[in-house]
């Protein structure tokens, strides 16, 4: 069963990217089932974190990143 869920153009443009990259770098084009999976991995959302984190701490560095909170 399929969802209807809205989805930001900048989310678009990075899913299309890592279909890209995959597709070009194995010669073969993901399924939505690898890209889901592969993101859901540990190591992968570590990684996206740590990029988060770090683009909050310095949004210069980063001109989409969010501004931090206030605490």
């Amino acid at each position: 069963m399929s969802r209807s869920v809205d989805v930001s153009p900048e989310l678009v443009d990075a899913l299309t990217a890592v279909d890209t990259f995959i597709t070009a770098v194995t010669g073969q084009k993901p399924s939505a089932m690898e890209i889901a999976d592969a993101l859901k991995r540990y190591f992968v959302l570590n990684e996206i974190k740590a990029h988060i984190v770090m683009a909050r701490e310095a949004p210069e560095a980063s001109p989409t990143a969010s501004p931090p909170k206030k605490r």
